[in-house]
């Protein structure tokens, strides 16, 4: 059966979001719209909500819900043509799938035709991979140069249909629809990064005198990057296909800084009710992170007195695994005695609860 060219025009459904994932596509001529059809991916991957506790943890659910991205990324999707998918196997080629208001893709399939589809989200900066099949029902996916930890919530498909129904972990066998003007590959994807989820707020008796608005964050660690080998392993009985992952951390020097939230203006932190932010990591990193607070301070006429200062706090081992999200409650809280004709100083104590 000859090729023909699929340009994939994606629609994401838009539903609320749990988890936070750019470059465009092949830039080609437009399909004869007679002789191309427009395929629609839904991409699925785990959701859970946090329990309000400190060092709370949450293991993936059963259940999964939609994946949107808050921001313009990609995926790093690999379409493998297989004639006889037991046994034959295409060179793996990546093709990138790209969010902006909705997935926008290129890439050719043919009809008729069975595919083995692996991938992960997001693929940014200096990211890379390679997929090597170990057997039949086997495959590693490598990714390199994933930051040790960021604001991205980095997920792989774990598994993959036509449609979302009887959609089940462990499978990556597709094949191309028949006689339907619209083609649909649901994907379920899983984590494999650790997060944390930072619940920040000011103490009652200092935000009488003042107020702290945050401009931003940083996660911070000294690996560069983190190199992921992920063992995926077919099965027809829903369970998850991850046999293993390893983790390499980069050798040397270098260091890693994030920005995980930041606003130019500023924003106000409560006595009652905290800021939100989540962030990333690699497992094996979590007793060696430090987060770097930026903030403006204000009187209580709203004169800005004091202007982008920093906090630094080394953060206690979260002790978390792979898809698992600790729950780290914190309150700026001075500890001298404030008088009012002295300046504030740098670097105030930002209490973990």
């Amino acid at each position: 059966m000859s090729m023909k060219k699929k340009y994939i025009d994606i629609l994401l459904i838009a539903v609320a979001v749990l988890l936070n994932a750019c470059s465009s596509g092949d830039s080609g001529a437009q399909p004869d719209p007679t002789d191309d059809k427009p395929v629609q991916i839904q991409v699925m991957t785990y959701a859970s909500h946090f329990a309000e506790t400190e060092l709370s943890r949450r293991t993936a659910p059963t259940g999964f819900s939609a994946y949107t991205p808050n921001k313009t990324t990609n995926m790093g999707i690999y379409m493998l043509l297989s004639e006889n998918p037991a046994t034959d196997w295409a060179s793996p080629a990546e093709k990138e799938i790209i969010y902006t208001s909705g997935w926008n893709a290129y890439f050719e399939v043919e009809k008729y035709k069975t595919y083995t589809v692996y991938g992960y989200m997001p693929k940014t900066g200096e990211m890379s991979s390679t997929l090597t099949k170990t057997d039949a029902d086997a495959a590693t996916l490598t990714i390199t140069g994933i930051k040790p930890a960021s604001a991205d919530d980095v997920c792989i498909i774990t598994g993959v249909k036509e449609t979302d129904e009887g959609l089940k972990e462990g499978q990556f066998r597709w094949d191309t629809p028949v006689e339907v003007e619209t083609y649909l590959i649901s994907m379920l994807m899983d984590h494999i990064y650790a997060g944390v989820q930072f619940r920040l707020k000011i103490d009652a008796d200092y935000a009488s005198l003042r107020t702290i608005k945050l401009k931003k964050l940083t996660l911070n660690t000294n690996k560069e990057s983190v190199n992921a080998a992920i063992e995926l392993t077919h099965n027809t009985t829903g369970t998850s296909p991850i046999s293993s992952i390893t983790y390499t951390l980069s050798d040397g020097d270098g260091s890693s800084t994030s920005d995980i939230y930041k606003n130019d203006e500023g924003t106000a932190l409560d006595k009652t009710t905290p800021l939100s932010v989540n962030a990333y990591f690699a497992p094996e990193l979590s007793s060696n992170l430090t987060l770097v607070s930026t903030y403006d301070v204000y009187d209580s006429k709203d004169n800005l007195i004091r202007q982008n200062c920093t906090a630094t706090n080394k953060l206690p081992d979260l002790s978390a695994v792979r898809g698992q999200r600790v729950l780290l409650n914190m309150t700026v809280n001075p500890t001298y005695l404030y008088v009012l004709s002295e300046p504030d100083l740098d670097n105030p104590t930002i209490k973990i609860n």
